[in-house]
């Protein structure tokens, strides 16, 4: 199966989803050991994060400076890089973005689309041994509402807000069985 089955290639530019965009953003803080406390789209925004990614997935894949700038072309060449990168990497074209989708947050579902493909991506190359991206949400999304079915409110919020560095911390803490994991509270008594 490729790596991109199963990611749906009609999107709309209001079809955001900001539990996969959080599952992302997650994973690129996991892979980059760092967290921003911007939104997905304006962490993204210059493709100075998208960048580093690539060469945290295949060394060497965005080559030259990465350079951060405030310009449009800047940003427009960081983006450009990484979609070059992307595809070398194998996703296939059909699911990459153009740079102004995401230089002038254009399409943002087309830049998510092409994120969680590369995610896929590098979960299937046997040499890779990084975070995992995980599985797509199964329950479609009430666009209505932007929750998903079942969920409780508050735990679909989207995380680009918070600032994750503790939790990560913690969560790395139990992982090596250094602390107990917290216990569950619950409202409903």
């Amino acid at each position: 199966m490729s790596a991109a089955a199963g990611i749906s290639k009609e999107l709309q530019q209001g079809d955001r989803d900001s539990n996969k965009e959080s599952k992302i953003l997650l994973w690129i803080y996991a892979c980059l050991d760092e967290v921003s406390n911007t939104d997905y789209d304006q962490y993204l925004k210059d493709g100075v994060a998208l960048c580093h990614l690539m060469n945290f997935l295949q060394p060497g894949a965005v080559p030259g400076a990465i350079e951060s700038g405030t310009d449009h072309k800047t940003k427009r060449v960081n983006i450009v890089h990484f979609l070059r990168a992307v595809q070398a990497y194998g996703v296939p074209r059909d699911l990459l973005f153009e740079p102004e989708d995401l230089l002038y947050l254009r399409h943002v579902p087309k830049v998510t689309r092409c994120l969680y493909a590369l995610g896929k991506a590098a979960e299937s190359k046997p040499e890779y041994t990084g975070p995992k991206l995980g599985e797509e949400p199964d329950d479609p999304l009430n666009m209505a509402t932007q929750r998903r079915a079942g969920m409780p409110v508050g735990d679909d919020i989207y995380v680009a807000h918070v600032d994750i560095r503790s939790k990560i911390k913690r969560l790395k803490q139990q992982e090596e069985g250094h602390v107990p994991a917290p216990k569950t509270l619950s409202l409903y008594r």
